[in-house]
C-alpha cells in the first residue's frame, strides 16, 4: 500500500501497525503545525525539547557542508520527522527513507512535500524488502538502538554488516552518535538514551538495548565488521544541534569549546567547569577521546572538509557557514550563504575587504575573491590570537598587560587616520542613539576586531582574516577595543572571574569606565541588529533547561 503526500511517497508494505518509537502526543502537534503552515511559529514559541529537535534547521548543519554527489542515491534509516530529509533530498538524486513511525513519515512528507526524490518505507529496518543500492547510507542518532531493533548477540556489527550489503561499489555509510565517554557525562549530564547519570561511563551496566561506544570501541566495531576505514569528525557541542564541526585534521584550541548552560534536552548538575576542562583536554590532545558526538564517514580515507562553522541564529540576510576546505597540498576559507537572502551579505565582503585593508598598518590582511558567489581566501596556517592569551589565565594582571601591549603595538592608528566621531544615520541604525563624547574614529572601520578573527605566525605581524563587519561611517574606536577586551575575558571567565570583575578587567586595560554602560547598550543594539529585535532569532535560548552547579562560580 501506498500514499502520496504533495510529491512524497509513502510505502507502508511493511507497516505493521504499531509505532514502536515515538516522542508522545507533540508528535499530534507537530504534524499539525507542518499542515497548517504553523511551524515555525511552533519553534518559537515552544520550550520542549522534542520541538526544538525535530524542527530547527540547525540540525543540518551535521551534513550541510559535505560534499555530497548531486547525481548520488541515498537510504536514510531512521528518518525520524525529517530534520535532514529535506537536506538530503537538496544534496542528492535520489532519497529513500526507512522510519520504524507512520506519525513521523507523516510529518516527515508533510514537511517536505515539494520535493519529488524522496520515497519513504514504513516499517522496521531489517523487516523491509530492499533491492537496490545506494550512494550514500546515514545512521544519524540511529546505531545506537540496534540492539532494540535489530537483534541478535552482535546487533551493533551484524547492522552494520547488513548495510553494506546496500552500498555501491564505493558507497559510504555515514553515522552520528553520541560518545560513551563524552565529557558531559562525567560532568552530570544524563545519559541521552537511559537519562541516567553515568551510565555510559558505567558500561551500561543493566541496559541490554541501546548503548554509545567510545572511538576505540567503533573503531573496532568497523574493522571486526568488514567496514574499513573511516572520517572522524567532531560537531560541538553533540551532533543533535550543532554550530562546528571539527575533524582529526582541525581539533579545537584551548578557548573554542564554550557550552556552559546550553542544555536544552534536559536539566543538568555541573560538578566542574567543563570550559576549564575542555581547555586542557584540547592542550593536551585527547580531545577526540572526550569529544561529546561522534560522526564518522565510512569509506571516506581523507578528509576534504576539515572544519565547518554556521550562523544560524541570525537575521536570514546575515546567516552563512564557514568552511575550511582542502585545495591541492593547502587549505582555503569558504564562506557561503545559508539563504538566498544571504548572498549580498556575502557578496559584499570582498568590497569591505578593499576597504579596510590597510588602515592599521600595524596588522596584515588576508586577501580574497568572490568564487561563484562564495567568498574565499587563503587558509591562514597559524596560532589564533586568542588562544596565546591561554598562557596567562591564572594571572589576570599578567594577561591584562600583555593585552595593552599588544593594542599599542597592533591596534593604534596612526593619527593620520583618526577622524572625530560623529553620529549618522547609519550608525544609529546599527549602534542606537548613545555613544560617548569626545572619541575619534576611523574613515572605515571593522567593528569585529575581536582576538579570535587574528592568526599568529611566528615573523609577521598578526594578521587579520574576517572583514565581516566593516562600516563605513565613525564608530567610536574605543568600542571596537572594548570589543575586543570584552569577548577575550569573555572566553577566559572561568579563569578571570575569581581574580577581576568583567568591568574591573576592561579598566585596567585602559577602557575608561564612564563609557561601559554605553558600549554595553550599543553592542546590545548590534546584537538586535544582527539576530533581530530583542534577539528574536536566538529563539533557541527559550529551550535552555535549568542547571546547578557545585561549588565553583561560573559565567
Amino acid at each position: 500500500m501506498k500514499e502520496k503526500i504533495g510529491n512524497v511517497v509513502l510505502d507502508y508494505s511493511f507497516y505493521t501497525g504499531e509505532d514502536r518509537y515515538s516522542d508522545g502526543d507533540i508528535e499530534d502537534i507537530i504534524l499539525e503545525a507542518f499542515r497548517d503552515g504553523t511551524s515555525e511559529r511552533l519553534l518559537r514559541s515552544s520550550s520542549q525539547w522534542a520541538v526544538l529537535y525535530h524542527l530547527s534547521d540547525i540540525r543540518e548543519n551535521i551534513l550541510e557542508w559535505y560534499p555530497f554527489d548531486p547525481g548520488a542515491s541515498l537510504l536514510e534509516i531512521g528518518s525520524g520527522c525529517g530534520a535532514l530529509t529535506g537536506l538530503f533530498s537538496r544534496k542528492v538524486k535520489k532519497v529513500t527513507c526507512v522510519e520504524l513511525s507512520k506519525r513521523r513519515s507523516l510529518i516527515n512528507a508533510e514537511r517536505n512535500r515539494k520535493q519529488d526524490n524522496i520515497e519513504i518505507k514504513v516499517g522496521n529496518f531489517k523487516d523491509i524488502l530492499i533491492e537496490e543500492k545506494y550512494d550514500y547510507i546515514t545512521l544519524i542518532g540511529v546505531w545506537e538502538y540496534a540492539g532494540l531493533y535489530v537483534g541478535g548477540d552482535e546487533p551493533y556489527i551484524s547492522m552494520l554488516q547488513k548495510i553494506k550489503g546496500y552500498l555501491k561499489p564505493g558507497g559510504k555509510i555515514i553515522v552520528a552518535i553520541e560518545n560513551k565517554m563524552g565529557l558531559k557525562y562525567f560532568n552530570g549530564a544524563p545519559e541521552d538514551h537511559t537519562a541516567k547519570m553515568y551510565s555510559s561511563i558505567n558500561d551500561y551496566a543493566g541496559e541490554k538495548k541501546v548503548r554509545t561506544f567510545s572511538k576505540p570501541e567503533i573503531e573496532k566495531i568497523l574493522d571486526e565488521a568488514g567496514i574499513g576505514e573511516a572520517a572522524f569528525y567532531y560537531p560541538a557541542s553533540d551532533y543533535k544541534l550543532p554550530d562546528v564541526i571539527y575533524s582529526d585534521d582541525m581539533l579545537p584550541q584551548a578557548g573554542d569549546l564554550r557550552y556552559f548552560k546550553k542544555d536544552y534536552a534536559d536539566c543538568r548538575v555541573y560538578h566542574f567547569n567543563d570550559a576549564a576542562a575542555f581547555d586542557q583536554i584540547c592542550t593536551d590532545s585527547v580531545f577526540s577521546y572526550f569529544s561529546n558526538s561522534f560522526l564518522f564517514i565510512c569509506g571516506d580515507t581523507e578528509i576534504q572538509v576539515p572544519f565547518s562553522r554556521y550562523n544560524r541564529l541570525r537575521k536570514r540576510q546575515y546567516r552563512m557557514k564557514t568552511c575550511i576546505v582542502k585545495e591541492g597540498d593547502g587549505r582555503r576559507v569558504i564562506k557561503s550563504a545559508l539563504h538566498e537572502e544571504a548572498e549580498k551579505h556575502i557578496a559584499a565582503l570582498s568590497e569591505k575587504e578593499r576597504k579596510w585593508k590597510g588602515t592599521l598598518s600595524g596588522i596584515d590582511y588576508v586577501s580574497g575573491e568572490m568564487v561563484n558567489g562564495q567568498y574565499q581566501t587563503p587558509y591562514v596556517d597559524g596560532i589564533n590570537l586568542d588562544v596565546s592569551f591561554y598562557r596567562y589565565r591564572h594571572s589576570a594582571d599578567a594577561m591584562i598587560e600583555a593585552l595593552k601591549s599588544l593594542i599599542r603595538e597592533y591596534l593604534m592608528p596612526g593619527e593620520e587616520q583618526k577622524i572625530p566621531f560623529a553620529m549618522t544615520e547609519e550608525f544609529v541604525r546599527v549602534f542606537g542613539d548613545q555613544a560617548p563624547e569626545g572619541e575619534y574614529s576611523l574613515p572605515v572601520t571593522n567593528a569585529d576586531l575581536i582576538f579570535s578573527n587574528f592568526k599568529i605566525i611566528e615573523g609577521r605581524k598578526p594578521v587579520n582574516f574576517d572583514y565581516e563587519w566593516v562600516f563605513e561611517f565613525p564608530i567610536p574606536y574605543e568600542y571596537v577595543l572594548w570589543r575586543a577586551v570584552y569577548q577575550l575575558y569573555d572566553k577566559f571567565a572561568a579563569y578571570l572571574r575569581p581574580q577581576l570583575s568583567q568591568e574591573e578587567f576592561a579598566v585596567k586595560a585602559g577602557i575608561r569606565k564612564e563609557h561601559l554602560p554605553i558600549y554595553r547598550r550599543m553592542e546590545r543594539k548590534f546584537g538586535e541588529y544582527v539576530c533581530g529585535e530583542k534577539g528574536e532569532e536566538k529563539y533557541i535560548n527559550h529551550y535552555e533547561k535549568s542547571v546547578f552547579t557545585q561549588t565553583i562560580q561560573f559565567k
